[in-house]
């Protein structure tokens, strides 16, 4: 959270329980723009949805001026429209993400020469290099540093918000665009309750776009004179001009140079001047940089975006548990960079350990870490030489050590943090041996690689009295908004438990009883494929934003969980496992692996069974909403089987009235038929969920969910076809050629060492990943066996021979060319038919058989 002011705000926000792409488009963009210019991109396509939403219902903004939204046909149309607008002297946003600001890229150059005051909403991603992945990184901004707009970054989806609005004012002040950013995925599609801002506060801090203002800068007063239109209509059909020609030799430097004392330097003031404004106002104070128990600190962390929540976690326990002077420090602006800022936060300090979503192997650093170092040998020139920035000594100047996390959302745990912690204070080394007092600065985290460094100490460091909850599903089944749902659910019922006995912080504000945290392991590649979200509810703000590896309560929606994973990893003892089966009691606990009972028993693991599939079936006869529909059954079974209603005196009357809010909400727009299914579906998980006794280690274990295969009496003396075996070469394909081979990285034993090796998450960083290879995928290697509830059936009078099954089948399970009727009778017979005389007897039959399946086909 940002900190706090000293007296009570005017404006102190409405509590709302959403994701950061609602707080920012929802309740700030929507009523304080007139349009919104965007193409979809993950994970910021959710904004310009929304965005279309709001203007498709004829929502006006603060002021009562109506919107546009136009969808364009790619991020660089989007972003030059989006300048266009904005030129006009309208308050103009875009939504993008990852490769689309590379595609914009072009468009950013030269919006800051026409004076544009719009704003880029980025949900942070990863660039493609050697794969696509669509979820957090930094790549996609900090390959815009040099574009001349002014660049915020938030710590939370409230700082987001709060910025968006920031910024907003910043740059009609600054006459420049700016890029308000937070981490894709991580904060866009996180939910927790945040304070959605007012009418008022919009109104009364940003003003009309329209508003005469004075000219805050000298190069402005000679510009537009001593007073200005706050957004300024730069393309004026009464005033017409030409902007953005071409210049030659004589004029195109005077125009680059020349923004650099008119435009940019005043921008820092600007932030500053805004942030306070906005924290008298709200409470919330940010500026440049946000310090978290530095004054004392003898090592800092440096980050940006929501990993330094979990770093500040990190660091109180290491203050508690080791009695470590550590600190953190958030950089809200980065550019203009907070030279002066960063020079005094860092004076002093013996360690400064610098964490980065990217690894730029080239360069000398990667981003942020070239800038302190700039900063910080500039504040050493001043010392010597003298100069408008503040001195700082080579004593006063601490070591840097800079770091590589999360790419890609890769999982970023407090045993990291307190990892880097243990290496710059010379506690541990590297993987390849290698440690501070070698000289070495550079580590990874969270990855098996030579230069990863990792503690061994592994605290949850979530607070005392959390429920953190597991799902176990596959994409496509309606697992996240399932989650979404009860999240916000659970933040509603904080809002009750608030008011029910309500306390007052020192500002005057309803102080929460409630925090939730929740979110998703999520991508649309996902589709059809194992996946996970994550909740958290506790009685302290949840500072912990990564995968939860200890838990209270897993719900397993998928019932072949135990095929390809283990739900039961990491659940705390006593929890519980709601798990999705319409099997006995009995028969279910068969389900249980072997291996894993003796963990149920030594830890007093719960384990529920719920029919999720057939309570939605009971509800809705489309297939595919009851796939989608199944997770909420599992929203029932978790405040059944969870202590929640109990421990906050909540009864199952105002819990149904709390949810049917909640659906009416999500599903409203689609008629009332839709909620009342969902309803059933809820309620139907509440009362169908039941536990089952703990069976015997020994009893037969049915986890593998798989028939015995049916072979032919006489497999063993069968001879395999080239095509259906593995070779030597480890790829099941045919052999190959006289003379030919293969090198290692085209092989499926290759791939298959490191990516089906049950590795996981310690998949090593080696060579095969930096390339990005997948092994070629066939039958005989690929099954859609998790995903699917249903096998294929061959019906033969449906058939027309058209081969299309061969590549749509996918277990192989159809038959793979035309046959005559005969032949497949007499193969089945002589194959599976032991008995002589029996098979004898069938095969006499064949004829007769094959003419009555013919008539009945015609």
């Amino acid at each position: 959270m940002s900190k706090q002011t000293d007296s009570k705000p005017k404006y102190p926000g409405i509590p709302v329980t959403v994701n950061g792409n609602y707080l920012v488009a929802k309740c700030v963009e929507t009523r304080v723009t007139e349009g919104g210019i965007f193409y979809p991109i993950t994970p910021s396509t959710e904004g310009g949805e929304l965005y279309q939403e709001a203007f498709a219902m004829g929502e006006l903004d603060a002021w009562g001026n109506s919107k546009i939204a136009i969808e364009c046909e790619g991020e660089h149309a989007a972003q030059g429209g989006a300048t266009a607008f904005a030129v006009t002297g309208k308050r103009a946003v875009n939504f993008t993400s990852g490769q689309g600001i590379a595609y914009a890229m072009e468009q950013y150059y030269h919006a800051p020469g026409k004076l544009s005051t719009m704003v880029v909403e980025v949900g942070a991603r990863a660039l493609t290099k050697q794969a696509l992945n669509v979820h957090c990184g930094h790549d996609d901004f900090y390959g815009a540093l040099d574009v001349g707009w002014t660049m915020m970054m938030a710590r939370d989806a409230q700082h987001a918000a709060d910025a968006a609005i920031i910024l907003r004012k910043v740059n009609e002040l600054a006459l420049n665009p700016g890029m308000n950013i937070q981490d894709g995925m991580l904060t866009t599609h996180s939910e927790r309750t945040y304070r959605s801002p007012e009418s008022e506060l919009l109104r009364e801090f940003l003003g009309a776009p329209d508003d005469t203002i004075d000219c805050p800068t000298e190069a402005q007063r000679e510009l537009f004179g001593p007073t200005r239109r706050r957004v300024p209509a730069m393309m004026d059909l009464k005033n017409p001009v030409l902007i953005g020609p071409v210049q030659n030799q004589e004029h195109h430097m005077n125009g680059v140079v020349a923004r650099r004392n008119n435009f940019n330097e005043p921008i820092l003031g600007f932030i500053e001047q805004c942030s306070e404004e906005f924290a008298q106002l709200t409470g919330r104070r940010y500026g440049l940089l946000q310090e978290f128990k530095t004054s004392d600190a003898d090592t800092v962390f440096v980050s940006l975006g929501c990993a330094a929540e979990n770093i500040e976690a990190a660091c109180d326990y290491l203050r508690e548990q080791r009695n470590a002077k550590i600190g953190s420090i958030h950089v809200n602006v980065i550019r203009p960079f907070p030279e002066a800022a960063i020079i005094e936060a860092l004076r002093g300090k013996k360690n400064v350990i610098i964490l980065e979503r990217t690894d730029e192997g080239m360069a000398g650093d990667n981003p942020l870490a070239r800038d302190i170092r700039t900063a910080l040998g500039k504040g050493q020139e001043v010392a010597k030489f003298g100069g408008d920035l503040p001195a700082i000594t080579p004593e006063e100047t601490p070591r840097i050590f800079r770091g590589s996390y999360g790419i890609g959302s890769r999982d970023f745990r407090p045993e990291h943090t307190l990892g880097a912690y243990e290496f710059a204070t010379g506690q541990t080394k590297r993987t390849d041996g290698k440690s501070a007092s070698d000289g070495e600065t550079y580590f990874t985290l969270g990855i098996n690689h030579p230069y990863a460094v990792i503690s061994k100490d592994t605290p949850s460091l979530l607070p005392d009295g959390a429920i953190a909850v597991r799902f176990h599903s596959i994409g496509g089944w309606g697992m996240i908004t399932t989650g979404k749902n009860l999240g916000e659910i659970i933040g509603n019922f904080g809002q009750i438990i608030s008011e029910r006995t309500p306390t007052y912080d020192d500002l005057g504000q309803l102080e929460d009883k409630l925090f939730i945290m929740a979110n998703p392991k999520y991508g649309s590649e996902k589709k059809g494929a194992p996946t996970n979200y994550y909740l958290t509810v506790a009685p302290k703000c949840i500072q912990v934003n990564c995968e939860l590896n200890h838990v209270d309560v897993v719900l397993c929606c998928d019932p072949k969980a135990f095929t390809h994973t283990n739900p039961l990893e990491g659940i705390n003892k006593g929890g519980c496992l709601v798990w999705e089966s319409s099997d006995s009691p009995e028969d279910a606990w068969k389900r249980i692996p072997a291996k894993h009972r003796q963990f149920v028993r030594d830890n007093n693991i719960r384990i529920f069974i719920l029919p999720g599939f057939d309570v939605a079936r009971d509800a809705t006869s489309r297939e595919d909403l009851q796939l989608r529909m199944q997770g909420n059954s599992f929203l029932g079974a978790f405040f059944k089987v969870s202590s929640f209603l109990k421990d906050h005196e909540i009864s199952e009357e105002q819990y149904q009235d709390i949810v049917r809010k909640q659906y009416e909400k999500k599903f409203g727009r689609f008629g009332e038929a839709v909620v009342e299914s969902n309803m059933k579906v809820m309620i139907g998980g509440f009362e169908r969920v039941q536990e089952i006794n703990i069976g015997e280690i020994e009893d037969a274990d049915t986890s593998t969910m798989r028939n015995p295969l049916l072979a032919p009496n006489n497999a063993d003396g069968i001879e395999m076809i080239p095509t259906s075996g593995c070779e030597s070469t480890g790829c099941p394909s045919c052999s190959m050629p006289e003379g030919q081979e293969r090198a290692p990285f085209q092989t499926m034993a290759k791939f298959d060492s490191e990516f089906r090796n049950e590795l996981g998450y310690h998949q090593p960083a080696g060579a095969l990943a930096s390339v990005g290879l997948m092994g070629s995928g066939i039958g005989a290697t690929q099954s859609k066996y998790v995903a699917r509830r249903e096998t294929p059936v061959y019906i033969a009078e449906n058939c027309t021979q058209c081969m299309e099954c061969i590549t749509a089948c996918p277990d192989t399970a159809l038959p793979n060319t035309a046959q005559d009727v005969s032949t497949i009778l007499v193969t089945a017979i002589r194959n599976y038919v032991s008995d002589k005389e029996q098979q004898k007897n069938l095969l006499n039959e064949v004829q007769g058989l094959e003419e009555r399946c013919r008539a009945r086909m015609v």
